[in-house]
């Protein structure tokens, strides 16, 4: 991230106190409640073999079988991709497995 330099000036608060100038250096965090470009990323820590151009069962299977038969952590993994990612078919069909997943681990 970038930093920002920040100047400030002198002022005086309501009790009389004198507040010196200065100049500082902050961390850029952008606009509020937006993610820096730089941030956005998702790096999982097991390959999947999951696409969204695949059939349901196979992406579902591929998750599970890359978890070790752990639906909820496929469902966790397959969640967070769905959090992050800008494309919104990728996006809308990872959270669909990820509630199919969650639904099957109740």
């Amino acid at each position: 991230m970038a930093q920002l330099k920040i100047n400030r000036k002198s002022y005086v608060r309501k009790d009389g106190t004198q507040v010196k100038a200065t100049t500082y250096y902050a961390k850029d965090r952008g606009k509020p409640g937006k993610t820096p470009e730089s941030e956005k990323w998702y790096e999982h820590n097991v390959e999947m073999n999951w696409h969204k151009d695949d059939p349901a069962e196979t992406r579902r299977a591929n998750a599970l079988k890359s978890h070790k038969g752990d639906d909820l952590a496929a469902a966790r993994a397959l969640q967070a991709l769905a959090n992050v990612t800008t494309d919104s078919e990728t996006a809308r069909v990872a959270k669909t497995d990820a509630d199919y997943l969650f639904a099957k681990h109740k």
